[in-house]
Formats: structure tokens, sequence, C-alpha cells
């Protein structure tokens, strides 16, 4: 059983290869809880909230054994996805950590959810963090370049 979490920042491409390549993966995406009627419709003060609903959605499905599991948020530092992994190994899971390394200039092309200030200060710090990711996670780690 496998567990794939994807980081990168909004619009570097993370949706687009679960679309392609996880069609027989559970997906959790905290995105999932902002659609209404077909279309995302974020706002800030559910975000918390829905980050929860995905983590427990998230548990449920390591509970139930599924196969393969993607989350597929932006997991920019590694506070963000460490419960994750360890909640993986709790049960039993081999982990992969996937980082979509994406100019905020292309991600911005992409996907205009953020204000391009915002997309530019949430790359750096993106950079930043993986550049000092923690050892125990660099060993399941793989870059996918955009």
């Amino acid at each position: 059983m496998k567990v794939t979490i994807l980081r990168g920042i909004s619009g570097s491409g993370k949706t687009t290869w679960t679309n392609t390549n996880a069609q027989d993966a559970t997906i959790i995406s905290t995105d999932h809880f902002f659609v209404i009627d077909g279309k995302i419709q974020f706002d800030s003060t559910k975000l918390q909230e829905n980050h929860n609903k995905a983590f427990r959605l998230y548990l449920d499905s390591l509970a139930a054994g599924k196969e393969w599991i993607v989350v597929d948020n932006t997991n920019v530092q590694a506070w963000e996805y460490s419960p994750y992994v360890l909640a993986a190994g709790a049960y039993g899971y081999d982990v992969e950590l996937l980082t979509f390394e994406c100019s905020a200039d292309l991600a911005w092309s992409r996907k205009q959810l953020l204000t391009e200030e915002k997309l530019r200060i949430i790359a750096e710090m993106f950079k930043r963090e993986t550049e000092k990711m923690p050892r125990i996670f660099k060993k399941i780690h793989r870059v996918i370049p955009c």
C-alpha cells in the first residue's frame, strides 16, 4: 500500500498530474471541500476547517486499507505534510513525496486564484522549504519539473 504526497505551489500541476496518473487512487484534496456547483469557491475563513476535513478523510482511507492514496495539497512546509507521513507509517504504508518545481510566472499563467504577489511569496517560501527539507523526508522525495 502506498501514499503519494504532492507538494507544489498553486498552479504547479499537482491536480493535472493526479488526473493523468492517479485515476485508480483515493484522492485527498482540501480543494474538494471548496467545490460548489462544480467550481472551486475559495473561502479563506473555511481553510482550516476544510484542511481538518481532508485529514480526517485521509485517516479514514488509511484505516480502510485503500491501496493507493494521493494527497493533493500544496504542502509547502514540513509541518503541513509531516502528519500525513507519520499517519501513513502508523498504518504500514510506503510514502513518497513528489515536489512539483514550477516558476511563479508559469504557475500564475495557469491559475489565478491567488494574487500574483501572494503566489510569488508562496513560491519563494516553497523553494526555501524544499532546500531545507528535513533529512528524514529526503529519502522518500522526488522532484517533478513542470
